[in-house]
């Protein structure tokens, strides 16, 4: 009770908002709100690496772990979407030493030691912590042939996929903090099997959310329950006709993505870009529907350009319709050899905002902006 305290405390004075988190109604919009029905808007960033071949979040080689947490939480950020592959958990290897060069404490400590330590540093620095389960086997995500588009994978059936978010689940049961679970990545095509929502079958995303996502409420009932759209989190159009039934409906949370590079949509003009959004995907939010829930843009982001038209229509449409969002990533580096990543809020030293220009605009859709009266 003492430590869940603390916790409430560091949340109260850094953000104003009190845990657990509940999908609620603002005016003609479904929002996330906190345990006084007041609304929470996720103003995230994605920190990844521990997805990928070292199993490790990036940056570690640059800068203490509490530096970069620290440094997120002053840009503004209220919530991480920390991703992981199946890997991570299973294989949970010993990190390679050079990965954790600014961090000494760490070196001998495996990966899911490490992911603890990451989940505790962001945490006590008043951030909300989103899991998301990135990929199966480790290495860098997404495309249409690398054979972890779906859930399950020959290596990883799906009852260990369930088994693995249950586990994390109650891993953290004891951090409110920890407060969302966005169950799996980008579901795709694999080996040319389709996921498919609502017919029923070993296929069905949402059946799966919803089997999976009722196992982890019942360890954690706390949790927001993540689901994202099929074709790459691109389509959430099946909620029309299947809602994901959780024990408690009020931890259904929708999530998609949308970049300036995502096919056909990131043409449009703006008026088109903004009707097929709500078609395809934000639609979710709209009160009073039997599919009605929050929406939350997971994944979106863009280079250094600042004179991208393509990134202007989502910076454009967020700032419109007041969407939580989760930005794509404060990472300054993929790989730590390789040149700084583009699409990067900080440098590659992990202290240092690459553009200037694009933190701006994001700090510009952090605070709530609009009241979504009719």
């Amino acid at each position: 009770m003492i430590r869940l305290i603390l916790y409430l405390c560091v949340v109260s004075s850094a953000f104003s908002y009190n845990l657990p988190l509940n999908a609620g109604r603002q005016g003609d919009r479904m929002v996330v709100v906190d345990s006084n029905n007041d609304r929470v808007k996720l103003a995230c960033v994605n920190w990844y690496g521990a997805h990928m071949e070292d199993m490790v979040v990036n940056g570690l080689d640059r800068q203490p772990m509490d530096f970069i947490s620290a440094k997120i939480a002053e840009l503004g950020f209220n919530c991480i979407r920390l991703v992981f592959a199946l890997d991570t958990y299973y294989k949970n290897p010993i990190i390679r030493s050079e990965r954790l060069s600014a961090n000494p404490e760490l070196i001998g400590m495996r990966a899911m030691e490490i992911f603890d330590a990451t989940v505790k540093s962001l945490t006590d620095h008043g951030l909300i912590v989103i899991l998301n389960n990135h990929i199966s086997t480790a290495g860098w995500c997404c495309s249409f042939d690398d054979g972890e588009g779906l859930w399950f994978t020959e290596e990883y059936p799906v009852e260990m996929w369930e088994d693995c978010l249950t586990q994390l689940a109650a891993r953290y049961v004891d951090n409110p903090m920890v407060a969302g679970f966005d169950l799996r990545n980008e579901v795709r095509p694999a080996h040319g099997v389709a996921a498919e929502w609502g017919n029923g079958g070993e296929t069905d995303f949402a059946l799966a959310c919803e089997k999976t996502g009722n196992m982890i409420l019942e360890v954690n009932p706390g949790m927001l329950i993540i689901v994202e759209g099929i074709l790459s989190a691109g389509n959430l159009i099946g909620a029309l006709i299947k809602k994901p039934e959780l024990s408690n409906p009020d931890k259904l949370v929708y999530s998609g993505h949308i970049y300036p590079t995502s096919p056909i949509i990131s043409d449009l003009p703006y008026d088109l870009f903004k009707m097929t959004m709500h078609t395809m995907q934000t639609f979710v939010a709209d009160a009073g529907y039997n599919y009605s829930a929050p929406y939350w843009m997971g994944e979106f982001g863009t280079g250094s350009d600042p004179n991208n038209e393509k990134w202007d229509h989502i910076y454009q449409f967020l700032l419109e319709t007041d969407h939580d969002w989760g930005y794509w990533s404060i990472d300054g580096y993929k790989y730590p050899d390789e040149n700084e990543a583009g699409y990067g809020i900080l440098n590659s030293n992990y202290s240092d905002v690459k553009d200037p220009w694009k933190m701006e605009q994001l700090r510009s859709i952090m605070p709530i902006l609009d009241d979504h009266e009719p």
